[in-house]
């Protein structure tokens, strides 16, 4: 499987880049990154344009695309892959409305799997919480979602913890009133609210916990990231399941199937 990595110096990219040296399965065809970091074992470019050209003067043509950068990229990149045909894992978390609903459009042209966060735990996690909403939210039990990320992250609520809620939230037929973290003096906790409350701190990996609590007792179901090649194994196995679909749009809900 050869692999264009979008964000090749950053942390998932590095770690991506540590699994292929230890197998003969993956090989790095490229990277993107915002500068030069050290001497690469495979070609590396700063931009779009140095990366398409080097793709149309070569034989041999990439298998997909990892991206693991940021949302400055995203527009350019869904670009890139549907000129050149490749399949997309889309990683990158903190994306806006537009540009989800263009990663919608580019989705009709080439297979993309978008998902916040590639781990197989959190996705059986993801499910357990539907699940649990389902039956303990009409019973009045409260919903609350606490992450935990190391300090240098970027976006909050972290991508991960926006797919718990949205387990939740396809599990209850009203709408509940979403709020981030708390503060002032109020009335105390409506029901239909579900609150995110992000923390950063130190080198926290990832942490995400779900917590669902009545007058009688509480039920805490909890995540925790212990290094990031977690992600790299789920990545992987996203990136074999991509290359076996048509275009269409992907998560980790159809992974699971």
């Amino acid at each position: 499987m050869k692999i264009i990595i979008i964000g090749s110096s950053g942390a998932m990219g590095r770690a991506i880049i540590r699994y292929a040296d230890s197998t003969q399965d993956i090989e790095i065809y490229a990277g993107l990154q915002k500068s030069p970091e050290k001497d690469e074992l495979f070609p590396v470019f700063y931009n779009f344009k140095e990366l398409t050209e080097y793709v149309a003067g070569q034989s041999i043509k990439p298998d997909l695309v990892i991206d693991f950068s940021s949302p400055s990229l995203t527009n350019e990149l869904l670009q890139f892959v549907k000129e050149q045909q490749l399949p997309l894992l889309l990683a990158t978390t903190g994306l806006s409305d537009e540009q989800l609903s263009l990663v919608k459009d580019t989705s009709q042209y080439v297979p993309i799997f978008d998902t916040n966060n590639t781990s197989i735990g959190v996705a059986v996690v993801q499910k357990t919480i539907y699940q649990l909403t389902k039956t303990l939210y009409p019973l009045g039990y409260d919903i609350e979602i606490i992450e935990k990320h190391h300090r240098y992250k970027k976006d909050a609520p972290s991508g991960t913890a926006l797919m718990l809620l949205e387990a939740a939230q396809q599990a209850i037929d009203e709408t509940p009133t979403i709020i981030y973290g708390r503060s002032g003096i109020g009335e105390g906790r409506p029901h239909s609210e579900i609150a995110i409350h992000a923390i950063r701190g130190g080198d926290i990996v990832g942490e995400h916990t779900v917590l669902f609590a009545n007058h009688h007792e509480v039920i805490e179901i909890k995540h925790q990231a212990n290094n990031k090649e977690l992600f790299v194994q789920g990545a992987i196995a996203c990136s074999e399941f991509l290359l076996q679909q048509t275009a269409g749009l992907y998560a980790m809900s159809d992974l699971m199937r």
